[in-house]
């Protein structure tokens, strides 16, 4: 972890931002700072406001209350297409990838005019090569999307983030969906875009993830900002209690193995097809028995 320097230029203010859904506070008077070249994180529980504030700074809400700066400048930022224009992108939690079309089809749709699509087929392949090659966000731009791993569908998305001009990058919980292998290869990557120049925002949860990749970090509760600290003077167990307001126990329970009880659900050879016929589950055998706790990864 790079420790920024602290005059450090501020790439996004958010100033009283506030977002209310009915009588829901998502966003209550929220002030935040990001400095250019960092990697900040933003975590709280779920429903603390977190993905809320991020989607206003990507345009997909419109905030009720309050100013954005990008890169010290106001932005009305009213829509996506007005955030990528700020050099700002956003990677969700669910992907926005077409199935049936290519990795290299998927960078272009919307990127491109549709008249041009094919005429500019080899030169955005030229300036995705030497993406990858300097970021090492390797994909195979041929294959199709309902064939890639999510891994890779993952590297796809930030791939097309850049390929836009994203200068700040938003993450919405990026490691739910990886495996430790996976995961490892993403915080490779987020640091070579760090010293890059990359601004990074990291929404999430893990806080052991949090201690080894952001340099700030800030915490949101009942959609407020509660705590804000560079990350040498943070710790999980003080992230944790200012997340849900309390002192919390960390560590392992050891409890003694007690026998499990019958089965209550048993399935064998599951198969599942989406719509588009594309295989989700197959051969999936899974058994539950009473009095114990099953996890699923």
């Amino acid at each position: 972890m790079s420790e920024p320097a602290p005059h450090a230029a501020i790439a996004v203010r958010m100033t009283g931002i506030h977002k209310r859904f009915g009588a829901v506070a998502a966003n209550a008077d929220v002030n935040l700072s990001i400095r250019t070249g960092t990697v900040h994180g933003i975590v709280g529980e779920n429903g603390a406001g977190k993905s809320t504030l991020m989607s206003v700074l990507y345009g997909f809400y419109q905030a009720d209350g309050g100013t954005i700066e990008v890169f010290g400048k106001p932005a009305a930022i009213r829509n996506a297409d007005d955030a990528i224009a700020l050099g700002i992108g956003m990677v969700h939690q669910h992907f926005m990838l077409v199935d049936t079309l290519s990795a290299l089809e998927n960078v272009m749709l919307g990127a491109e005019p549709h008249w041009l699509l094919k005429r500019a087929d080899a030169q955005v392949r030229s300036q995705l090569n030497t993406l990858m090659q300097s970021t090492g966000l390797h994909v195979a731009l041929d294959t199709l999307v309902a064939d890639l791993p999510v891994g890779d569908r993952q590297r796809l998305e930030i791939l097309k983030t850049l390929y836009r001009g994203a200068k700040i990058l938003i993450l919405d919980e990026p490691t739910a969906v990886l495996t430790p292998q996976e995961t490892e290869q993403l915080f490779d990557v987020l640091r070579v875009l760090r010293t890059q120049g990359t601004t990074i925002l990291l929404i999430t949860h893990k806080l052991k993830e949090v201690m080894r990749l952001c340099d700030q970090v800030t915490v949101m509760r009942a959609g407020r900002v509660v705590h804000e600290l560079p990350i040498a003077q943070a710790s999980c167990e003080g992230l944790a209690e200012a997340m849900v307001g309390r002192k919390v126990q960390t560590g392992r329970i050891d409890e003694e193995t007690k026998p499990v009880g019958e089965v209550l659900l048993q399935a064998t050879n599951i198969l599942v097809r989406d719509a588009l016929d594309v295989v989700r589950l197959k051969n999936l055998n899974l058994t539950l028995r009473g009095g114990e706790i099953v996890g699923v990864a």
